[in-house]
């Protein structure tokens, strides 16, 4: 494969992408938020009774059960992986972390574990 990358104009290992900042209230924003994350609010220490939790989600994960198991590779045999699933329904997967010092905390919610194969991490 390298060989026939090497020839042609494909090089995906010197692929660079980034993003142009286009808000011009963007170095306001951030310094507030990196703030944030050093403990900090309008130039005040935060108490050790105050939080800064950062948030995400992801919504309608598509629960997928792999029906045959995936072959390792071996001697002359690239991995071989059967893209045939069994569907189980769909989850949403919720996290908080406390930016000070506590762990990430994972909410994965839809089906039951026992359908989907999946268990709550946390």
């Amino acid at each position: 494969m390298r060989r026939f990358l090497k020839q042609d104009a494909l090089k995906p290992w010197q692929y660079q992408s980034w993003i142009f900042i286009t808000d011009p209230a963007f170095r306001p924003k951030a310094e507030r938020l990196l703030d944030l994350y050093a403990r900090t609010w309008q130039g005040e220490a935060l108490s050790a009774d105050e939080y800064v939790i950062s948030a995400d989600e992801k919504t309608s994960v598509q629960a997928r059960c792999r029906r045959h198991p995936t072959l390792a590779p071996g001697q002359a045999r690239t991995m071989r992986v059967n893209h045939t699933y069994g569907r189980g329904g769909a989850l949403a997967y919720l996290a908080a972390y406390d930016v000070g010092t506590r762990p990430a905390r994972r909410w994965p919610t839809g089906p039951s574990p026992r359908r989907t194969g999946w268990t709550p991490a946390g």
